[in-house]
């Protein structure tokens, strides 16, 4: 065996630690730095992608709820609801002048449900006199209904008077009923 001198065992000894701590650096340390840089980076942008996120996520939710609702609304509906005959008692109570009210029916939109369209033109209203209607419209507890489109047109002769043409749409629960021939043997 190969005697060493003291000085050559310290310089052994300090070169094995240096190597020992040089690697445990370079193996566990460096890497943990390298991460910890890297979340530090990362960690504020999935933050922001967090926050978005859960705002969708809440839109979402309350548009989930404005379906079932409206779903609920529809169901409550009375079956023998006809929108035409409401929509005129409606213009009558807000003393509209109508010159024209068609219904027509749209294609459904939705499996289980169709939908009827009334497109209302009326003459010569005053702008709050169109909102109320809108307002009642909106406020009636008897249907499920919305503003499909709403044209607004200045009369020509007298600036205060307006005509405009409205369309309204309102959703109905359709039975999807199936008959099946059953004969006894």
């Amino acid at each position: 065996m190969i005697q060493l001198t003291r000085r050559e065992r310290r310089w052994g000894i300090a070169v094995v630690v240096a190597v020992t701590v040089w690697a445990t650096y370079a193996v566990t340390v460096r890497p943990m730095h390298d991460r910890i840089r890297l979340l530090n980076r990362i960690l504020p942008e999935k933050r922001a992608e967090l926050r978005d996120l859960q705002a969708r996520s809440a839109e979402y939710l309350a548009s989930i709820r404005q379906i079932e609702a409206v779903q609920e609304r529809v169901a409550r509906q009375t079956p023998d609801f006809q929108l035409l005959p409401f929509l005129e008692s409606l213009t009558e109570q807000q003393n509209l002048t109508v010159a024209t009210m068609q219904q027509t029916d749209a294609p459904p939109s939705r499996p289980g449900y169709s939908e009827t369209v009334v497109e209302i033109g009326l003459e010569g209203v005053t702008l709050s006199q169109l909102a109320g209607l809108l307002r009642a419209l909106e406020e009636s507890s008897e249907t499920v209904a919305q503003i499909g489109s709403l044209h607004i047109r200045k009369r020509n002769q007298d600036t205060t008077r307006l005509d405009a043409t409205i369309q309204i749409y309102s959703p109905k629960a359709v039975q999807d009923t199936v008959a099946a021939d059953v004969r006894p043997r």
